[in-house]
């Protein structure tokens, strides 16, 4: 183990955190069930002799969770620092990794907030004192969705694609209209059968089409889900978002403030278009003035409406960390994940937060001593 992980170590355990061991190699199916295209498209896929899918760690949050699932434990802190494998333009497919997964804590809003303060102290241990912190809700942005009328597929189509601009414009336009999102391209008997609403009809022409292929079933997507991608398509296409509905969104998404004064205009924008956010915006009240209150030295705040982190497990608070203007990436990034451990396979609903340093952007020069912890933090969770 080199210096720089017996620090980060050590610094983890001084934060209480247990330090499992998790393998290089992953079952792949709950990691692509959960972390959705961004990770699919990027790690690095093998089989064992008995053909099951495994993969390199394109990350530990899963992992992390799958195991604290196994260990039957309700509540844990858990941190790591190890190599991951994914991926990633004009960077090394293989980096260290580090961070902290806090599962359990019934106290979300403290927990949210020392999961945040953890992550800073982490990169002032590796010498990064002057940063920048974009924060988000996933939760608020759920809430202006539902307040605008949207049926439940489009939600949750626009929910997986927050915090990314490209895919989520294209799917406004789609909404108003301005592209259609055409069918025309399938055989005339699939698309009869999807208009028909025949889930049946469907998968039988596609999996009849991937067999005239010699297409093997493990080759990508089964029938089915290729069947269901199409149905929920159709079902969206039917859909249309009032002009002055997408300008309530797009209103929301353009607000990109500092985070003392994020509660004041949340709740005029509440106002003016005549929606309810209720226990979203109460919850991000009450953490963005507990963040206020640690009076993080050398630290901005913002909160912008439409940022959000690209991988399906995120569902309340995330944030983004940054350096000064040389970093065009971000140093560190997490959230909270609670629907995670009931799609990892969790009978019960488990809250869950979190976070990873990404060392080899921060370039780390080791402090003689760790860093102090943010005030307040440990006396609150």
């Amino acid at each position: 183990m080199t210096a720089l992980a017996q620090r980060i170590e050590s610094f983890l355990r001084h934060r209480k955190c247990a330090l499992p061991e998790i393998g290089l190699l992953q079952p792949a199916e709950p990691i692509l069930n959960a972390a959705g295209e961004d990770i699919r498209r990027r790690i690095f896929m093998t089989a064992d002799q008995r053909g099951r899918d495994l993969c390199l760690r394109p990350e530990f949050t899963i992992p992390v969770c799958l195991n604290h699932l196994e260990s039957g434990k309700a509540r844990k802190r858990y941190g790591y620092v190890g190599k991951v494998f994914r991926q990633r333009a004009n960077e090394p497919a293989e980096f260290l990794q580090a961070g902290i997964e806090d599962i359990g804590a019934e106290k979300k809003g403290a927990a949210d907030v020392r999961c945040l303060a953890d992550a800073i102290d982490m990169l002032r241990l590796l010498g990064r004192n002057r940063l920048s912190v974009v924060v988000g809700d996933q939760a608020i942005f759920e809430a202006v969705l539902k307040s605008l009328g949207l049926p439940k597929a489009w939600r949750e189509r626009l929910g997986r694609n927050f915090g990314d601009p490209a895919r989520l414009a294209a799917d406004l336009d789609r909404l108003s209209g301005k592209s259609n999102g055409s069918m025309d391209h399938l055989a005339p008997e699939l698309r009869q059968a999807i208009e028909a609403g025949d889930r049946e009809a469907v998968e039988s022409a596609i999996a009849s089409d991937m067999k005239k292929a010699a297409l093997p079933p493990q080759s990508g997507r089964t029938a089915a889900e290729i069947a269901e991608r199409l149905m929920e398509k159709a079902a969206l296409a039917a859909v249309r978002l009032a002009p002055e509905k997408r300008e309530v969104l797009e209103a929301f998404l353009d607000l990109d403030i500092p985070l003392k004064d994020a509660n004041q205009r949340l709740w005029s924008f509440a106002r003016r278009a005549n929606i309810p956010l209720g226990k979203p915006l109460e919850t991000f009240h009450k953490r963005a003035a507990a963040l206020e209150r640690l009076e993080l030295e050398n630290v901005s705040l913002r909160y912008r409406a439409g940022f959000g982190r690209t991988l399906d497990y995120y569902t309340g608070f995330v944030f983004e960390v940054r350096g000064g203007p040389s970093d065009d990436k971000p140093l560190a990034g997490g959230g909270r994940y609670d629907r995670l451990m009931t799609v990892l396979g969790s009978r019960h609903k488990m809250p869950a937060t979190g976070f990873a340093v990404y060392v080899d952007r921060v370039k780390p020069t080791l402090k003689d001593k760790a860093p102090k912890p943010a005030r307040q933090v440990e006396a609150r969770s």
